[in-house]
């Protein structure tokens, strides 16, 4: 954060000196100058450097030179217009396209597999893990008469029972 600041502060200072600011902004800058010491030595520094550097030879490129870069300017232009012509046209994606749809394909794979994964193993596990409902189904007829067998005082009163022929006209009862 700080070295974004100053950086920010520096920007300032060089639109400063250059001339390149609005009122407003020249008034905070020389407000700050007037604030703080080591912002009037670096604007001092960067004084002295430009000083320094209008000392300096000013270089001439050559004709040849000129002409290289104007030349070089003006393919790349050419290329960069028959690529958009092209682009335009949909005979061609752009690397960066391909490279999006080519994510988005593998994505989209990924996704499908996955789901088919977690249906697979939900059908495999239905069949193989069983309802925890069915024992008390094959036994329903026990636990409607609970009640009843709760009554029961021993195993010898029920054989007793089974001797008389009770358990037998109570069958009878139930096929008819």
């Amino acid at each position: 954060m700080k070295k974004d600041q100053k950086k920010q502060e520096l920007e300032d200072l060089v639109a400063y000196l250059d001339g390149e600011v609005s009122e407003q902004e020249a008034i905070q800058v020389e407000q700050a100058l007037s604030r703080d010491e080591e912002i009037r030595e670096h604007v001092d520094s960067l004084e002295r450097t430009w000083q320094l550097l209008d000392r300096l030879p000013i270089a001439k490129a050559s004709e040849e030179f000129t002409n290289k870069t104007l030349s070089t300017i003006k393919t790349i232009q050419l290329e960069a217009q028959a690529q958009g012509d092209q682009n335009q046209s949909g005979l061609s994606m752009s690397k960066k396209t391909r490279e999006q749809l080519r994510k988005v394909v593998v994505a989209g794979g990924w996704m499908i597999g996955l789901a088919c994964s977690i249906f697979l193993g939900y059908v495999i596990t239905n069949q193989w893990v069983p309802e925890e409902s069915e024992p008390l189904l094959s036994e329903l007829s026990f636990i409607e008469n609970l009640d009843t067998y709760s009554e029961v005082q021993s195993l010898e009163f029920l054989e007793e029972l089974q001797h008389s022929g009770t358990f037998n006209e109570t069958t009878q009862q139930q096929n008819q």
